[in-house]
Formats: C-alpha cells, structure tokens, sequence
C-alpha cells in the first residue's frame, strides 16, 4: 500500500482503515462492484461510479469512455472476466482503461490486480506492483507481437 499511495504522489502511511479495507479486499473470494465501491468510498470518499452522462473523466493524455449506466456494465463486464481468466495485467489495463470512478482508480486498480494475481494461486509480491507490472507487460508485449508476427529489429 505504500507503493501504490506513493504512485499517486500521497507521501503518508496508508491509514489503519485504508489498510484493512485492502486486505478485505484482496482476500475477498470472489470480486463485485459493490466490493469496488466500498473500498473506493475508504480511499477516496468523495469519489462515486461514473454512472451518469455528466461523470466524464480526463487523466493527462487518457480520456475515458463517457458516464452513463455503460460504466457499471463494462465494469461488470471485466470483474466477470478476472473470475474467469488468470491475467491480472489484462484486468488492470481494461480497468484503468475504463476509468470506473471520478477518482480512487490507481489505488483501487492496484488492489483489483493483487487480488486477481492471488486467486490465481500467487504469492503476495516481494518485487512491488511497479516491478512486477514491469514484468507483466513486457509478457504482454511479447504475447501481441507473436500473434500480430510484428519481426522488429533490436
């Protein structure tokens, strides 16, 4: 949790609340976006769901799919999907992507993406989400260009 605080530029310890919140959340069986909201609302209590028109998101160069009742189902859409396939990278992608919150979605992200990876029958990471991420997308790299047969030259 201080990696992930320290992404978003918060230069505090997580709080006691925060703290337990995650580990709720990363030990959850199963994941919902009412489980989403409730650590969402622990993080970043002024933040909600972009379920309405109005709720549009820019993040620097990112612009996020448009508000509206949409959210809630591609957000029900990819948590369906992390049940199904073991790819924490995909999940966190498509949820960043995605953009579900006004805001919490870096820190919410990063606990969706542990949690995915522990279900998946992995260890808690000794290497950090910055370290493994790294990792984890230079397999996704390699998997794209095998499937597109992209030949680049080193």
């Amino acid at each position: 949790m201080v990696e992930s605080n320290r992404i978003e530029g918060i230069h505090r310890s997580p709080t006691r609340q925060e703290s337990e919140a995650t580990l709720d959340f990363v030990t959850a069986e199963s994941m919902t976006v009412v489980r989403l909201k409730a650590l969402v609302a622990v993080y970043q209590p002024n933040a909600r769901i972009r379920d309405h028109a109005d709720l549009n998101v820019r993040v620097g160069s990112h612009i996020a799919p448009r508000g509206g009742p949409e959210i809630v189902a591609a957000l029900e859409q990819i948590l369906m999907e992390s049940a199904v396939y073991d790819d924490s990278y995909a999940t966190h992608h498509a949820y960043e992507t995605l953009h579900p919150f006004t805001d919490g979605n870096g820190r919410s992200g990063r606990a969706l993406w542990l949690w995915q990876l522990l279900r998946a029958g992995n260890e808690y990471p000794s290497i950090g989400f910055l370290h493994l991420w790294y990792y984890q997308s230079l397999q996704a790299g390699r998997i794209f260009h095998a499937q597109s047969g992209f030949q680049g030259k080193p």
